[in-house]
This record gives structure tokens, sequence and C-alpha cells, in this order.
């Protein structure tokens, strides 16, 4: 449990990283405003690299990591910047329209940074466009002091223009989350390591041969692929992982991928195409 002490401590060290510039910037130079060493609890925080910003990204709930696994994989999702501090001039001032009292620091009563816990950019048939969304359990919406501080986030938002909503469970694919799990630590070609890029590219090749050819297991044919090429058990499986990750094999991604089945590929997958065109 975060003691107040702690929970002070945090929240400082979040006035002063947002002084610094933290909150700026997008993609890789993005920073949060709220770290997870901050309010580390109840391991409940979690820390992951993205696949769209090649940044390390921070969460303190498994709602709000399913959610970014969520925008990881959509297609119509350029940037994801997560913990985004609000301006705290402006939200005390909505506060006060409100008639709530603003997020404050119990001890010092110096006001509490709020935040956003996503702003998102997108594709748009408007063109790209960023949509602010803050992500909560259903549970805690009953709550009157949630619902205030949402109503000051909301209005912020509204005074930019720009789309503000709330996500629960509710909204959340758990299959794609499940498989996005599984994927997620393969996206990068460092963690095919010590495997070199020629090794990759045979392995691949011969892996998608295998899947299109043979009724049997992607694990029994990622066994066979080790066995083959003297690599060490579970090699082929991780190069597997990260075909699908980056797309270069084309699967329903909403049904469960289950390794000991046989993994449908899609004709229309890249590498599958590559291997017909040679």
């Amino acid at each position: 449990m975060v003691t107040s002490k702690r929970k002070a401590k945090g929240q400082k060290n979040i006035n002063q990283r947002i002084d610094a510039g933290c909150g700026q910037g997008r993609g890789v130079d993005y920073q949060p405003a709220i770290w997870t060493r901050d309010f580390s609890s109840k391991g409940l925080s979690t820390q992951s690299l993205g696949w769209k910003t090649h940044r390390v990204h921070h969460f303190f709930s498994s709602l709000e990591f399913c959610y970014f696994l969520t925008l990881e994989w959509s297609l119509i999702v350029i940037d994801i910047r997560e913990q985004y501090p609000l301006n705290s001039e402006e939200t005390l001032l909505i506060a006060q329209e409100c008639g709530v009292k603003h997020p404050q620091i119990p001890k010092t009563k110096e006001l509490n940074v709020m935040t956003t816990d996503f702003v998102v950019t997108i594709k748009s048939n408007i063109g790209v466009v960023d949509v602010a969304r803050t992500v909560k359990p259903v549970e805690k919406l009953s709550s009157n002091r949630v619902l205030e501080k949402f109503e000051i986030e909301r209005r912020y938002w509204e005074k930019r223009n720009v789309s503000w909503g709330i996500v629960t469970e509710k909204e959340i694919d758990y299959v794609l989350v499940e498989n996005m799990k599984w994927l997620h630590n393969f996206f990068y070609v460092q963690e095919l390591l010590p495997l070199t890029d020629d090794e990759i590219k045979q392995i691949a090749l011969n892996l998608t041969q295998r899947v299109a050819d043979e009724n049997v297991s992607l694990k029994d044919i990622a066994a066979k692929c080790d066995s083959q090429f003297g690599l060490e058990k579970g090699s082929s499986l991780c190069v597997a992982r990260h075909l699908i990750a980056n797309r270069q094999w084309l699967i329903n991604i909403n049904q469960l991928i289950k390794p000991e089945q046989k993994l449908q590929m899609y004709p229309t997958s890249p590498l599958l195409k590559d291997l017909k065109n040679n």
C-alpha cells in the first residue's frame, strides 16, 4: 500500500518533472508525467517498450496495460502518450466553474497535477487527430468524487476541441489482449538474439513453408525447425511470434493463438506471398 508520505513524495516528483518540461513532445521524445517508480504498489505498475513510440511506457493498472496493447495493434494509431499532464491553472479554473474541489496534496495543500491516462494520435477520415481517453473500471464510476474529476477532464479537453471518453473493461477485447501479451516482447529483432539476421531469415522461410503445407501444430513445426537448424529449444517459436507481431504472417488476431494447434495464416501474408513468388 502507498503511504501518504510516499504519495506526497511521488506527487512532488511529478510536479518537478513537469516544471522541467515533462509531458511535451511526441513519439520517442515524449515523457509521461507519472513514472511507475513514483507510486509503485501491489504489483499493478507495468513498464513496456512501445512498438509505435520506441520508448518505455508507464502504466498503473492492468486495465491501462490492456488498453495500451489494444492501441499497439491498431493500424490507425500513430502515437500513444500515457499519463498526460494537464495545465494546473486551467484545471483549477474549471474546478471552480464546476463548484468542485481540485485534487491536492493533503499535507501541503499543493495542487495535484491532473493527468489524462492516454492521449492517442490516430489517422481518421479528416486527417491526423488526437483523442483523449481515461481508463477506469466500471465499478469505480459510481464514485461521485471520480465523476467530479472526470468532469474537470472532460471540460479541459472540450475547450481544446479534442474528443474525450472513458474506457472500461467492457471496451476491451481480451482475446486480442491475450494474443498481444504473447507477442508483444518479440516485436523487435533484438529480442531474438543471439540469432543473426541471416539465421532469422532462414528460420522464417522454413516456418512459413511448413505452416502453409503441414497440418500440424505451430509448436511441432517450430520444434522441427529447431532440430533442423540445431537451435536452442524454443528459438523458432520466438521467430514465429516476431513474424506475427510484425504482420509478416497475417492471422485472425481476434481468435486466441494456441501454439498446440495448427496456425491459420491468411494467403495474403507478405512472407507467404514472397515465398510463392520466388
